[in-house]
């Protein structure tokens, strides 16, 4: 058994650089699950960097479209939008569209963004949201929706990444030769997750969030009106803000909100 002395670790770093990294699986995802909450962080004067995981060439109905071309034209959406909400960095990864899976390559490529930027938070989809349907005796008419496969992916890849291999040393060593240290990340927050725990008031940033959503073009194909939905559904989550927390906010935008490490005193005095 190799023999380990205090000299030879390598701790994580605990200190951020960056408030969060949202990371949704396609271009508008970012948007719809933290748009608002993302241009309220940087209201306040904090870092943001949004992660797509895929190049987006299956988000069209025209099959014979280029995929090169659609690939950038939505990476252009993407870049008007977080410009908008005034996002500081976006990494397109462009993995497949529709085929994105858990394997070492994907949880890689996130290992080594987390540890680039450090963000306090991670914010991305909740893995285990598989299903969302509402009884159809209670509203025979609405439909269920069932949870994209990339989305559910990128909250595996996503969690796999953050433990263990974020933080330990020995986890994708050549990354440590590149000067990308191990880190900790302090919080994950998934959005549109049925376990939602925490509220935002966006009501200062929910118009930005509509306009950025606007942005993404292709993905509007005039079926419903993305104003008055996103806007029905922030009030929605506001009312439930109210019921379950007794908060008072006109719009919100809710997260399942997990504490994966607390920092000491000690380091809060020294992060100041």
């Amino acid at each position: 058994m190799a023999k380990r002395t205090p000299g030879d670790a390598l701790p994580a770093i605990t200190t951020p650089d960056y408030e969060a990294m949202v990371i949704g699986a396609h271009p508008d995802d970012a948007d719809v699950g933290a748009g608002a909450t993302s241009a309220l962080w940087v209201r306040q004067g904090k870092k943001v960097v949004w992660v797509i995981m895929t190049d987006g060439t299956e988000g069209s109905e025209i099959p014979g479209l280029s995929e090169t071309e659609l690939m950038h034209q939505r990476e252009r959406e993407q870049r008007q939008a977080c410009e908008l909400l005034g996002i500081q960095a976006v990494e397109f990864l462009r993995f497949p569209d529709g085929h994105l899976a858990n394997t070492e390559v994907t949880r890689k490529a996130l290992v080594r963004l987390m540890r680039q930027y450090r963000p306090r938070l991670v914010v991305t989809h909740d893995p285990e949201q598989r299903i969302i349907a509402p009884d159809p005796d209670e509203q025979p008419d609405a439909t269920a929706y069932l949870n994209h496969p990339d989305h559910r992916a990128t909250g595996n890849i996503v969690l796999d990444a953050l433990f263990p291999a974020v933080g330990n040393p020995r986890a994708y060593r050549e990354l440590l030769v590149e000067g990308l240290l191990p880190y900790r990340v302090h919080e994950v927050y998934f959005f549109l997750s049925s376990k939602k725990n925490t509220y935002i008031d966006v009501s200062e940033t929910m118009e930005l969030k509509v306009k950025a959503l606007h942005c993404h073009s292709t993905q509007s194909h005039g079926e419903f009106s993305m104003t008055e939905w996103f806007l029905h559904y922030a009030v929605k989550m506001a009312r439930e803000a109210s019921v379950r927390k007794g908060l008072d906010m006109q719009y919100a935008e809710e997260f399942r909100r997990v504490k994966l490490y607390v920092p000491s005193k000690r380091e809060e005095i020294e992060a100041v």
